[in-house]
């Protein structure tokens, strides 16, 4: 029996008559909901039988907590040095008062907090007490006892003699400068610096006394340990010798150095060891991460692996994973604080003190490594060069003394240099240009000051993550939010918006901060956009998200070694390509050629070849890029001569593209590969393919998501009828790394759809097989109504290669056919132009008719073509011919085929 036809009802579903007669009902569901570990998508079909393609929020994403995640967790130990708790004790009663440390673990045990509570794990910290007065002995049960009940935290007791010379002596003294890569060869006292091995042997048995709480609060099998920084960088390795199987996880907070000063260490491998005996290792950036891996390699002679998107070793026969993700701040929490009623009258005191200035502010640790006083010594040459700003710019320095880094020195250096600019700048009325203020502050005192700042300077020699920047975001108010961050902070990597700086280069220090205040004199709208996106960004990546994926990835982790392919050291590197015979387009050659011709074709990519994408591209970068006013003006006037079809071929959305070119009705579009074009002097968009089957877009989409999460830097950006993973925010070789990993992965579980997956530069998309630049060109000749004898096409990754390609073999041999790949590289195309300045400049030839070597003025009075403007001594030129070339790629003088730019890069 054949199955019966399928009916339909809006209501109830589709009935679909099976082989053993029965009716099989499948429910339409309005809002289709996919849950991923990271959050949910929610998909509009509207009404059933009509697929929705018209409304934008159709697909909603967004960040949400793994709800269920928690139970599938029966404990969790959390050990780090200091417990987030606050201690003091009555020097009347003696008696003891505890409550959280909101600002303890790097500023973000408030969001750690919440995170763990969203996924029902009530954790059991371990940790020392933090306390300026040390617990006596017979006091430390009743004082362990409430620890535990009232806050579910275990204290570990160490004299406070061990603990200096544990913390102050090789915790800062040692390891924070040599990770931080500001040790020097010499000591205070100009002899050779030594390292000192009494020290390193407390800060062993520090870690074995850490052990011995953790396994004697350890509770079973399926129990996760977590351990935090570098002053347990010992502990996995302890803790496994006594609970085998157990799967540990390690982050460190602080960089990790290049290899060649970690070698320098004497216990460099006892360190190396004791982490690879965790299950996953955490680190803020792939610079640390790769470090990591290069230390393992020289020193330990270990290879690095690379599996679905995750960085890992084998090391004693267990596996060990690398996961590089940042951690973030709990935006709730400053909301909250920025509402409170007892923050107005502070804000208030600033904004009067500071009244009619230009405010710019820092909250840093008063540590050579924050380098102020590069940052003093950068706005000092400002003010020097701006006399005029006297009085109308004020910077903002609060230096928190920690007493384990404070050198007189630099305490010094910095007092000095305030002095001199205050004795140099002041306006003589008790105004300075500089507020030091060398003190702890408040949350509430960093909320006020945030809040009335213009821009945040942030400028160390060497840092780590620094969450400052993103407190700052978080807090400020409309129309401020400007940054200025050192280019040695990790955090300048994450927030597209902010002014990377060389701290040590004065000079552009200085300009960058007139930059600054400038803009925000003059209240440039810029400013709000960029600290839009920056909050969004900080927002989504906040500490509780943080926290529940590295959890989520301890938990999947498996302890036995698992079969991976290994890569070398160089992994990701890209490869030098050879290539003869490639011919520079000559203006002179295509204006000749523009002139004869009496029906004229233009093709141009957007992105790349009318933008410009440079290494700094950024993800706002992306989504803000467009032609130049030269540029859109000249496609204009092209566009609007009788004789000429302009089309502008790109994988933009409709809405960017038509924004891009100033809405001008009579240049043609293909948005998203021609999924969706328009064509000239038309308002109506058509679509390429009527009955596409977009079902993949969930699957990719989560899988996208996967690896978002476990990069640094990328983004997906959703079109109707495809996705991008964006990754030229990412470390260059990682994000190409994970680029390959994420294409085997999407073209395995894709392969059942009619679905390819497409690299560029700094790109991975994800499309319709059967819709291409090739495909839309073949449309828009069939529907010109007479065939072009002229041809310019230019477009510069990937994707333009389908256009290049179809031109070559089914044009006419008679068309002057330029093709023309922006960039020089192996391509289809015949011709190659440098950058996207150099198309910006045959625009200009062709719309001005004139040679490279001179302009022609243009006629006075009356309507002309513009190939009527191109001078006409054409046969004196020396230039060549343009060359044909039958069917497939051309061949070199060898004979040998030249490879297009397909074949010739390794698939990835």
């Amino acid at each position: 029996m054949t199955p019966g036809p399928i009916t339909t009802d809006a209501a109830a579903g589709v009935g679909v008559d099976t082989t053993d007669g029965t009716m099989k009902w499948e429910l339409f569901e309005e809002n289709r909901t996919l849950t991923t570990r990271s959050g949910q998508m929610i998909v509009n079909d509207g009404e059933f039988g009509k697929w929705n393609d018209t409304d934008e929020g159709r697909v909603k994403c967004f960040l949400t907590p793994d709800e269920g995640f928690g139970d599938a967790i029966e404990s969790l130990v959390i050990v780090l040095y200091r417990l987030p708790i606050i201690a003091k004790r009555d020097a009347t009663t003696g008696a003891w008062s505890f409550k959280w440390d909101d600002d303890a673990l790097y500023l973000t045990s408030t969001g750690l907090r919440k995170g763990l509570e969203q996924l029902k794990v009530a954790p059991l910290w371990v940790g020392i007490l933090n306390s300026d007065d040390e617990v006596p002995r017979q006091e430390r049960e009743g004082v362990a006892d409430r620890l535990l009940e009232e806050f579910n935290c275990v204290p570990v007791f160490i004299p406070h003699d061990t603990l200096k010379q544990f913390y102050q002596g090789f915790c800062k003294g040692t390891l924070w400068p040599l990770f931080h890569m500001v040790s020097s060869a010499t000591d205070h006292t100009e002899h050779t610096t030594r390292f000192d091995d009494r020290l390193w042997r407390v800060y062993m048995n520090v870690n074995r006394m850490f052990r011995d709480k953790v396994v004697e609060v350890y509770d079973g099998d399926r129990a996760l340990i977590w351990v935090h920084d570098y002053h347990l960088m010992l502990l996995p390795q302890a803790s496994r010798s006594r609970l085998s199987g157990v799967k540990i996880g390690f982050f460190l907070h602080i960089p990790w150095p290049s290899s060649e000063v970690y070698r320098v260490l004497p216990w460099r491998n006892e360190l190396l060891k004791g982490m690879l005996s965790a299950t996953l290792l955490g680190f803020h950036l792939f610079d640390y991460a790769r470090h990591f891996l290069s230390a393992c390699v020289r020193l330990l002679n270990l290879e690095h692996e690379a599996n679905r998107g995750s960085l890992g070793l084998e090391y004693d026969g267990r596996h060990v994973m690398l996961r590089v993700s940042h951690i973030g701040v709990d935006p709730e929490r400053f909301s909250e604080g920025l509402s409170a009623p007892s923050l107005t009258d502070r804000v208030a005191e600033f904004k009067e003190r500071f009244a009619d200035c230009t405010v710019l502010g820092a909250v840093d640790d008063l540590d050579l490594i924050k380098g102020i006083a590069l940052k003093l010594m950068g706005f000092q040459r400002y003010l020097d060069s701006a006399p005029k700003m006297r009085g109308k710019v004020v910077l903002v320095q609060v230096a928190i003394p920690k007493a384990a880094r404070v050198k007189e020195s630099v305490r010094n250096e910095i007092r000095e240099l305030v002095a001199a600019i205050n004795n140099k700048h002041g306006d003589g009325s008790g105004r300075r240009p500089v507020w030091y203020l060398e003190e702890s502050i408040s949350f509430e005192s960093r909320l006020a000051l945030y809040s009335i700042m213009d821009a945040l300077v942030v400028t160390p020699i060497r840092d780590g993550l620094n969450l400052i920047p993103y407190e700052y975001i978080v807090s400020t108010s409309e129309g401020k939010g400007q940054l200025i961050l050192s280019e040695f902070t990790g955090c300048s990597r994450a927030l597209s918006s902010a002014e990377r700086v060389n701290p040590w280069d004065l000079e552009k220090l200085s300009n960058v901060l007139d930059m600054v205040v400038q803009k925000a004199i003059a209240a440039a709208p810029e400013v709000e956009l960029k600290r839009r996106a920056d909050k969004a960004y900080v927002s989504a990546h906040s500490s509780q998200q943080w926290a529940q994926s590295f959890l989520h990835d301890l938990k999947e982790a498996s302890e036995p070694a698992q079969v991976v392919v290994k890569v070398g050291p160089l992994a990701g590197l890209p490869g030098v390509l050879a290539y003869d015979e490639f011919t520079l387009l000559n203006r002179s050659a295509v204006l000749r050629a523009y002139k004869a011709a009496k029906r004229r074709l233009f093709l141009f990519d957007y992105d790349g070849t009318l933008t410009s994408i440079t290494d700094q591209s950024s993800q706002m970068a992306h989504a803000w890029a467009r032609p130049s006013e030269a540029v859109a003006a000249n496609l204009d006037t092209l566009s609007k001569d009788p004789l000429n079809d302009v089309y502008i071929m790109s994988g933009r959305k409709t809405e960017v593209l038509e924004a891009g070119l100033n809405n001008s009705p009579t240049i043609g579009i293909a948005a998203e590969h021609g999924f969706f074009y328009r064509k000239k002097n038309s308002k109506e968009w058509n679509r390429l393919l009527e009955d596409a089957d977009l079902s993949w877009m969930e699957l990719a989409l989560r899988i996208m998501l996967m690896y978002t999460d476990r990069t640094d830097g990328p983004y997906v950006e959703q079109k109707k009828a495809g996705l991008v993973w964006h990754y030229l925010d990412a470390d260059r070789e990682f994000g190409s790394w994970q680029a390959k990993e994420m294409r085997d992965h999407l073209e395995s579980l894709l392969s059942p759809f009619s679905v390819q997956v497409v690299t560029g530069y700094g790109w991975l998309q994800v499309r319709m097989a059967a819709m291409n630049k090739g495909v839309m060109v073949e449309t828009i000749l069939r529907d010109m109504p007479e065939p072009p004898d002229f041809v310019l096409c230019c477009g510069d990754d990937r994707t333009d290669e389908d256009m290049f390609a179809y031109l070559d073999t089914h044009l006419d041999p008679s068309v002057k056919q330029f093709t023309c790949t922006v960039g020089v590289k192996p391509s289809h195309a015949r011709y190659y132009l440098h950058s996207s300045n150099e198309v910006g400049a045959l625009l200009e030839t062709l719309v001005t008719g004139s040679y490279p070597r001179g302009v022609r003025p243009r006629p006075r009075g009356g309507s002309v073509s513009l190939a009527d403007l191109v001078p006409d001594d054409e046969g004196s030129s020396s230039t060549p011919a343009v060359p044909q070339r039958t069917n497939g790629p051309r061949t070199s003088a060898s004979g040998q085929k030249r490879r297009g730019l397909a074949s010739s890069l390794p698939s990835q």
